[in-house]
């Protein structure tokens, strides 16, 4: 996946979406989901990853355009989902 920078956000990213993934579908915990999205082929990583990711970008994008305070719920429904 290229050099180590590459890696590392990809390991990152990979990892966020587990962990998104991992709180909304109950019973299973962040590594297990990882692993699974780690045993398939790269370009569904790719695919599972980057939609996670804009899910995650256009909730964030509505949620902006209440201003600061709908910024602030979107942190605080985060928080909440991934506890």
């Amino acid at each position: 996946m290229g050099d180590g920078f590459a890696q590392a956000v990809w390991r990152a990213a990979r990892r966020s979406a587990a962990t998104l993934v991992a709180s909304l579908w109950r019973g299973l915990s962040s590594e297990e989901v990882e692993s699974r999205i780690a045993r398939r082929p790269p370009r569904d990583q790719a695919v599972i990853v980057g939609g996670v990711l804009a899910a995650l970008f256009l909730i964030s994008t509505l949620f902006a355009q209440a201003g600061v305070v709908g910024f602030l719920t979107f942190l605080l429904l985060a928080v909440i989902v991934v506890k």
